[in-house]
């Protein structure tokens, strides 16, 4: 299943659909056909395009968006009071955002796709089903590969138009980020099966997005030291979305022949590297807002006390496959609590001047 998961999603796709003609057979693939329905593929769904999609992880690129908006807003970056002005700020903001939703969705469809071609994961693992789509909606597997790269084609236009209007530093930024979206699930040694998602995860969609989100409306580079302590927020939540998904699935990431960050670490230390994610996010909103926007020190407490049931879960678990749903739904819910408390904060320094 995707959990971000961001552009990075190790666990989705499926075992047990049938192969479509011309791909070679996966392990554990004899038999699963049939007991999953057989026959003829089904035509490609909307049902099963949102499930290959799957939004539910879109938080990991919709917040760091979120937070980079705020930061140019209380930075003086939007012209309230030129129309033309906030037309282009606006369009270029919501251009950002949708180039990294599509790129998000296109991240967790192709990956689907290669696990399903890799016989990564099998039917009777992959419990929830509408985290497999590929089987449980028993569709041509070529239909999520031209679905995912249909997704990419749509960022390539909407990151364009994205530059436009504003700069062409975009460019660097969407061919590094496209760029690992495509490493992360094909090839030889795909990055999955490294120890680097929640790194990777972090640092392309919690920094660049953040930043793009931020450069698109300012057009202001001076600013960028804000824009690298704001982002902390967004980095570390998205990398928790990660570890967590990584966490639950220890044993189906051995079988796979995957050396994540929690194989590494085991489940015990793995937890507790969980409980630092997302007691140190609290405390660094608090440091941070403490700093720079006093009233921000207020927002970021309320939110705290709000979400103090979801930092129990995060810190308590169980993280095992068996509570995967409720505990990926407790980091996304953490990420999106955490994150829109860190935009209010950043806001609410606009009363008293800005922040330049």
């Amino acid at each position: 299943m995707s959990p971000t998961a961001g552009l990075f999603s190790s666990e989705r796709g499926v075992v047990g659909a049938p192969v479509a003609p011309g791909m070679p057979d996966a392990p554990g693939m004899p038999g699963e056909r049939d007991a999953l329905g057989g026959g003829a593929y089904h035509p490609f769904s909307l049902k099963a395009a949102i499930e290959l999609a799957s939004p539910p992880t879109w938080a990991a690129a919709l917040m760091p968006a979120v937070v980079g908006g705020a930061l140019a807003i209380a930075t003086g970056g939007v012209g309230f009071g030129e129309p033309l002005s906030l037309l282009r700020t606006g369009g270029a903001w919501l251009l950002v955002t949708l180039t990294a939703l599509l790129l998000q969705a296109a991240a967790n469809t192709l990956n689907d796709y290669h696990d399903f071609l890799n016989g990564t994961d099998t039917s009777k693992t992959v419990l929830d089903t509408s985290d497999a789509s590929i089987v449980y909606n028993h569709i041509d597997p070529r239909d999520a590969l031209r679905f995912g790269i249909g997704l990419l084609a749509g960022a390539a236009i909407t990151g364009l138009a994205a530059v436009v209007l504003s700069s062409w530093i975009l460019v660097g930024i969407g061919l590094v980020a496209a760029g690992v979206v495509v490493a992360y699930s094909a090839g030889a040694k795909p990055l999955s099966f490294l120890p680097l998602g929640e790194v990777l995860s972090g640092l392309v969609m919690g920094l660049f997005i953040t930043f793009a989100a931020f450069y698109v409306v300012t057009l202001d580079l001076s600013a960028a030291p804000w824009v690298l302590l704001v982002c902390v927020v967004p980095v570390i939540t998205i990398a928790l979305i990660m570890q967590t998904n990584n966490t639950c699935d220890i044993e189906r990431d051995i079988e796979a022949g995957r050396r994540t960050l929690p194989v590494l670490l085991g489940r015990a230390r793995s937890q507790r590297l969980a409980q630092v994610l997302a007691w140190g996010t609290v405390a660094w909103m608090l440091l941070v807002s403490l700093l720079f926007w006093p009233l921000g020190v207020l927002v970021v407490l309320a939110v705290a006390v709000v979400l103090r049931q979801r930092l129990h879960r995060v810190a308590t678990g169980p993280y095992n496959l068996e509570n995967r749903r409720v505990m990926m739904g407790n980091a996304t819910a953490f990420c999106y609590g955490a994150n829109l408390a860190w935009a209010a904060a950043i806001l609410s320094d606009i009363p008293l001047g800005g922040l330049l």
